[in-house]
């Protein structure tokens, strides 16, 4: 007689290969070492997954990323037409962080081994383009370069908070003051690259 797959079991299965998958990266994770952390034989993790990919692809979903790129881009909207730090577009996102927080770590960090794994770039890539989007001049290629080193360290240091924060509230906390830090210091370079376009009319 076949064995009834428990719901509970698959959920702490599920809920192990995503913080292995974001503290160890696709390559580095094993279905052996998800299921030592999810106290379950390798044999019982098959039973529910036949392989690591069908794991991945359970708790990082192909969907996961398009949401993430919308929100990202209703967040910069929202910060281009001078809106309130605290506007909805802002807390979508970071409630989206939240939800998904192990999830988001992997698409901006561990990323390497997947789907996904242009996903880092394809980040930095994209605030890049929003910004260069809101100048009448485009910046020298050496000024777009500091604009990609401050968008990779903001991914870095998004996935550090969301990776190490012990609860939603300490995440929460900790992204609103790396915020109260990152949202100034940008408005700055901003209107540096400004100046320095109209004086070289």
């Amino acid at each position: 007689m076949a064995q009834v797959r428990k719901p509970e079991v698959r959920a702490r299965i599920e809920s192990a290969a995503l913080r292995c998958f974001a503290e160890q990266g696709y390559p580095g994770t094993s279905m052996a070492a998800i299921a030592a952390a999810a106290g379950t034989a390798p044999g019982n993790v098959y039973r529910y997954f036949p392989s690591k990919e069908t794991l991945f692809a359970a708790v990082v979903p192909g969907d996961l990323a398009d949401r993430h790129d919308e929100l990202l881009d209703g967040r910069v909207a929202a910060l281009a037409e001078r809106s309130p730090r605290t506007s909805p577009a802002a807390g979508e996102l970071l409630d989206f962080w939240l939800d998904h927080r192990l999830a988001v770590v992997v698409l901006l960090d561990r990323a390497a081994g997947t789907p996904f794994a242009g996903y880092p770039a394809g980040f930095v890539a994209r605030l890049t383009e929003h910004v260069l989007r809101s100048l009448d001049v485009p910046p020298s290629a050496a000024q777009r370069k500091v604009l990609e080193i401050v968008f990779d360290n903001t991914r870095r240091t998004l996935a550090e908070i969301l990776r190490t924060a012990e609860d939603p509230a300490a995440a929460r906390a900790m992204v609103s003051a790396f915020w109260s830090y990152q949202l100034p210091g940008l408005d700055g370079l901003l209107g540096f690259l400004r100046e320095g376009a109209a004086g070289a009319r």
